[in-house]
């Protein structure tokens, strides 16, 4: 079931990347010269802010997933679900974020902007106490941990370096 379900997400993850890639290449005709640009997506990515940086993240997050649901033992060792848990809360933090900052690059809506912050708040919250649950779990999911940790972490501190840094504490 698992390996479906990866399928699923990896396919999931091809579309949405087709879309995107699709969107991002309509939108970014007038920004194309002579010659072909195969960095067009990417530089054109905030012209549709948000449903371009969702499409992008989206295809991301939808082959991560799949690749690690098919890799993943059929029947998983007992433990460990917390840390899965905060692993997958510290790459919704991190997409978060990066959304906030593709909106604030291209000077979008600030209202926008701040609902990817606010959700990005929540995230750093709920993190905090699935962080506090992974290190007392027993048995420990190791892997997850060390992974989900950094990258909580790595949120955390530009969450943290934007807010009080960048927006002028205010």
């Amino acid at each position: 079931m698992k390996r479906a379900a990866g399928a699923i997400l990896m396919i999931a993850g091809a579309v949405l990347l087709y879309l995107f890639v699709a969107r991002a290449m309509y939108a970014g005709r007038g920004m194309m010269g002579p010659t072909f640009d195969p960095n067009l997506p990417i530089r054109a990515l905030g012209h549709e802010y948000p449903a371009d940086a969702l499409l992008f993240l989206g295809s991301i997050l939808g082959f991560v997933l799949g690749i690690a649901l098919v890799i993943a033992p059929e029947n998983p060792p007992p433990g460990g679900r917390v840390a899965r848990a905060l692993l997958l809360n510290s790459l919704l933090l991190l997409s978060s974020l990066f959304v906030a900052y593709i909106g604030g690059r291209t000077q979008a809506d600030g209202n926008l902007i701040a609902v990817f912050g606010v959700v990005a708040l929540a995230q750093s919250a709920l993190g905090f106490f699935l962080l506090i649950f992974a290190l007392f779990e027993k048995p420990k999911g190791v892997a997850s941990l060390l992974v989900g940790v950094p990258l909580y972490l790595v949120g955390v501190g530009i969450g943290l370096y934007t807010l009080l840094i960048l927006g002028g504490g205010k």
